[in-house]
């Protein structure tokens, strides 16, 4: 696997879904470290857990935004809402299985629920921030997110709770967890057989993730 081919591809994928840059506003990259995105399931047999550490996309912050951590409050914004503009871009083939036993088996079967060959990206496109306010001076900003999640090729709207930590360099690290239904997407949950018996993976699993992103000039 070479890693930098595929992150330039990822960041032409952004820009081809991305709107042009502009000089009011603010614009964030991602990063090819520091970041995490698990997805968490449950099955007859006992929890599960596949990780990656690649994530792709943009967030761009409308003129005048300050994320400051000293501030209790965000200039630039109207009310509680936030104008933004984010794109995310997860690679289904890089999430491997965290199980001690036969992981490979695990890979190969999400690969084929998640119709990986078709649909490589998991892809979120942010609607809506809305500011949880006053923020608390030294601590991440906590907001309120809407937008719509693309799965194995059907697209949902969803909502979840985000928080974004700005970091030193003119970086930031935003968080969240998401919390998903496969056969929204109409994925069926896999049902590995490992010999013992059929182990029958559960319909509801959360996307956590934490993502950092570059400021750029």
């Amino acid at each position: 696997m070479k890693i930098p081919r595929l992150l330039t591809g990822m960041v032409a994928l952004a820009l081809c879904f991305g709107p042009a840059i502009s000089h009011a506003q603010t614009r964030y990259g991602a990063q090819p470290t520091g970041n995490s995105v698990k997805v968490d399931g449950t099955s007859s047999l006992h929890d599960w857990e596949m990780e990656s550490k690649l994530i792709g996309g943009f967030l761009e912050l409308g003129a005048g935004v300050q994320l400051d951590p000293a501030q209790t409050d965000i200039p630039g914004i109207q009310g509680n809402i936030v104008p933004a503009k984010a794109r995310v871009l997860i690679p289904v083939e890089q999430l491997k299985s965290k199980a001690d036993h036969l992981p490979e088996v695990m890979d190969n079967l999400m690969k084929k629920t998640m119709k990986a060959d078709d649909f490589k990206m998991i892809i979120y496109t942010l609607s809506e921030l809305s500011f949880k306010g006053p923020h608390v001076a030294g601590k991440p900003f906590e907001f309120d997110s809407k937008g719509e999640l693309a799965i194995a090729g059907v697209t949902n709207k969803v909502s979840f709770p985000i928080t974004i930590e700005p970091m030193d360099g003119g970086k930031i690290k935003i968080s969240g967890t998401a919390p998903v239904k496969m056969t929204d997407y109409k994925v069926d949950p896999p049902a590995p057989n490992f010999g013992l018996g059929m182990m029958k993976c559960g319909d509801d699993v959360k996307i956590i993730f934490e993502w950092v992103l570059q400021k750029k000039p």
